[in-house]
C-alpha cells in the first residue's frame, strides 16, 4: 500500500512541495536510525519519506487516530504507531517498535512534541527518541526541516551526523539520566539548525559584497 502510494504521487509531490537535501552523505541507507527531527508542519511524513526514499515509521499522538479515515492513512499509508504523550510507550508498543527497529527499519520521533517554527536550547523535548535509542542500540540521526512547507515553495531538509547515546547504555535509564540524555539530542539539534544559519547568512555576505563590488567598479571612459 506504501510503495503504491509512493509511486502514485511521487512527481506532484515533487512539484507541489519541491526540496533539497543537505547532508546526503551523513545517511547510509543499509543502516537504519532513530530519526529526530523538527515539527513543522503535518506534511513532515511525508517529506521525511520522499527525503529517504523510504518508509519510515513514526510515533504520533493518539489523538490524531481518533477519526476513522485519520486512523488508516497514519497507520496503513504513513505506518505511525499511536502514543499517550501522557502516558509513554506501553508495553505492546515497545515490543512492536523493538520489532521494527531489528528488521531494519526507521523510527521517526518528532521530539518536541508540538509543531514549532524554530528550537532553541531553552525549548523542551520529549523522551522518546533517546530511550529507543539507548534501549535499542541504536544511532540517532538529527534532521532539521528549514521552512514550513508551503505549496510550490523549495524547502531545505538538513541531515545531520548519526551519533549515539552510548555513555547511556550501561546506566539505569532514570529521569536524571534521561534528561540527560535529552540535552544531549537537543544540543545535536540546534548546533544543525545553527550550523545552517551560518552558512546562509555567509552566502548572504558574500553576495552582497560582491554587489558592492559591482556597484564601485569604475565605468569605462
Amino acid at each position: 500500500m506504501f510503495w503504491f502510494v509512493y509511486g502514485l504521487i511521487y512527481l506532484p509531490v515533487k512539484i507541489i512541495s519541491p526540496f533539497k537535501i543537505i547532508g546526503k552523505e551523513n545517511y547510509d541507507k543499509k543502516r537504519n536510525y532513530i530519526i529526530s527531527c523538527n515539527h513543522q508542519s503535518a506534511f513532515d511524513p511525508v517529506i521525511l519519506d520522499y527525503a529517504f526514499h523510504k518508509k519510515n515509521r513514526f510515533i504520533a499522538k493518539k489523538e490524531l487516530f481518533e477519526k476513522k479515515l485519520n486512523s488508516f492513512l497514519f497507520k496503513n499509508i504513513l505506518g505511525a504507531i499511536p502514543v499517550d504523550r501522557s502516558k509513554g510507550f506501553t508495553l505492546s508498543q515497545l515490543k512492536e517498535i523493538f520489532a521494527i527497529i531489528k528488521n531494519g527499519e526507521n523510527i521517526a520521533i518528532f521530539p518536541e512534541g508540538t509543531r514549532r517554527e524554530h528550537l532553541d536550547e531553552n525549548d523542551e523535548i520529549k523522551g522518546g527518541a533517546s530511550f529507543l535509542s539507548i534501549k535499542t542500540k541504536t544511532p540517532i540521526l538529527p534532521c532539521f526541516i528549514v521552512n514550513k512547507q508551503k505549496p510550490f515553495r523549495k524547502n531545505t531538509i538538513l541531515i545531520g551526523k548519526p551519533f549515539e547515546l552510548d555513555e547511556f547504555y550501561n546506566c539505569k535509564l532514570d529521569k536524571e539520566n534521561l534528561d540527560k540524555a535529552d540535552e544531549v539530542l537537543k544540543s545535536k539539534m540546534v548546533d544543525l539548525n545553527e550550523s545552517y544559519q551560518k552558512y546562509i547568512n555567509e552566502k548572504k555576505l558574500v553576495k552582497e559584497l560582491k554587489r558592492q563590488k559591482r556597484r564601485n567598479k569604475p565605468k569605462n571612459s
